[in-house]
């Protein structure tokens, strides 16, 4: 921007949505932390009430502004935001279309509209200067997070807390430079309000019908969390088994999908493997080639060797390749309640998540003596089915043949299949005779029973 008597000027393009007129523009670093202010510091109380919950919702900032976005501008070249918007009060902007700027062609001074052709003279009125009185208070309609992390990167404003952060991570040498941020230009989207009324609602309308973006897309497209790269990299290369038996529609597998599981649980499986190998990394933090590579060696050997021993997911994988080509909605018939083959809860993805676990602490230094051979032919036992009636009802099915959620019910299942396959005197001895206990607590409390003892494993 450039001043002059207090006044913004900047080269803009006009647009218009419904009755509002708003301008594309840049901003700098520095101007933009001082001339713009969040919503809680723009609109009074009394504007706060009459937007209702999501004024309120909306109120308070999120300390994720120092937790996660400043120490992304600090750490990434490669770093992207999109446009700010920005309200602008009508009264105090004027738009210049460079369509009347004079141009000496040297003989006579014309209209720049008047030297281009006559299919290019509507767009030269959508460019121009903006020229802004500059109150210094412009208010943040969305980006108000990335605009207070932007100040706590290019000013002392809250660099204390930002340093405390950081030394979290071990990244305190992060806070010796802005990463060259104070040069960045910001895409800023000025809104032009009539009055405060129109204000108010932009705003709540705005942060009505945002949408972040979802789980599903963050697992295809993270180049920042490290297991979700490794996920795409093993999807890429069909590994532990083709991409066409992964569901990637939605973070939830429906019953009918012809797929073994999401792409987003299949990230969550990674993640539980390269924690169980001490490779933990900060999902924020854009990782090395070098540590991805090792991730991705450890899931890979770990994942192949469990979808290639269990008798389900081998046979799932066989038939497929036998008929590549063909979409394979047999799957849907395999993780119904009462299939013959009694393979039902494998092909879901909270029991794939706990039987990961279980297999993953049975192979650790902490897990007991069984070999590979012993964990998979117990494995291989179990009646997996879930129809009324089955040994998994009200522990983890509803007796309308829901499946559970939630992290207890993961963990109970994980305990399940552990003391199935270690039997009950090494489960006492390997996790302790206080899991036994809560097993056994869980299954008098959801079965109604008293004093009785969770059951052996039903064999198929």
């Amino acid at each position: 921007f450039q001043e002059t008597t207090r006044v913004l000027t900047d080269a803009a393009i006009k647009g218009k949505i419904g009755s509002i007129n708003y301008y594309q523009c840049t901003m700098s670093a520095m101007d933009l932390v001082t001339r713009t202010k969040n919503a809680t510091e723009y609109f009074s109380q009394k504007d706060w009430d009459e937007m209702g919950p999501w004024g309120q919702n909306q109120r308070e900032i999120d300390m994720r502004y120092l937790k996660k976005i400043a120490p992304y501008l600090l750490r990434d070249k490669d770093r992207f935001f999109n446009s700010f918007l920005v309200l602008l009060d009508e009264n105090l902007c004027e738009f210049q279309p460079i369509s009347k700027t004079p141009i000496d062609t040297g003989d006579k001074l014309i209209r720049l509209e008047d030297g281009v052709n006559f299919e290019k003279k509507g767009d030269i009125d959508r460019l121009g200067f903006l020229e802004i009185k500059d109150k210094g208070s412009m208010c943040i309609l969305d980006g108000q997070h990335r605009m207070r992390a932007v100040r706590a990167v290019v000013t002392d404003f809250d660099k204390e807390k930002l340093l405390k952060i950081l030394k979290k991570d071990g990244e305190e040498d992060l806070i010796n430079s802005d990463n060259g941020v104070k040069e960045d230009l910001f895409s800023v989207l000025f809104i032009v309000a009539p009055n405060r009324a129109v204000e108010r609602k932009i705003f709540t309308d705005i942060n009505t019908y945002a949408k972040p973006i979802g789980k599903k897309e963050l697992t295809m497209l993270s180049e920042t969390n490290a297991y979700y790269k490794i996920s795409q990299n093993l999807a890429r290369e069909d590994i532990p088994f083709g991409s066409k038996l992964m569901y990637m529609q939605s973070t939830a597998l429906p019953d009918g999908a012809a797929a073994i599981t999401t792409l987003h649980h299949m990230s969550v499986m990674v993640e539980k493997v390269c924690l169980a190998h001490d490779l933990k990394w900060n999902k924020e933090k854009k990782q090395t080639k070098e540590a991805i590579n090792e991730g991705e060696a450890v899931a890979k050997n770990v994942l192949t060797e469990i979808f290639s021993n269990i008798d389900a997911y081998k046979y799932t994988i066989k038939k497929f390749s036998e008929a590549p080509g063909e979409k394979p909605k047999f799957i849907a018939e395999l993780r119904k309640k009462d299939d013959s083959r009694k393979w039902g809860l494998l092909f879901k993805p909270l029991p794939q998540l706990a039987l990961l676990e279980a297999i993953l602490f049975l192979k650790s230094d902490d897990g007991g003596d069984l070999d590979k051979k012993q964990i998979y032919n117990a494995i291989n036992k179990i009646d997996w089915s879930y129809d009324k009636g089955s040994q998994f009802e009200n522990m983890v099915i509803t007796p309308e043949s829901n499946i559970l959620t939630g992290s207890k019910i993961l963990d109970r299942l994980k305990k399940m299949i552990l003391f199935w396959i270690l039997g009950e005197n090494k489960f006492k001895k390997i996790i302790g005779e206080k899991s036994l206990e809560t097993l056994n607590d869980d299954y008098n409390l959801v079965n109604d029973t008293e004093n009785k003892s969770f059951p052996d494993c039903k064999t198929k």
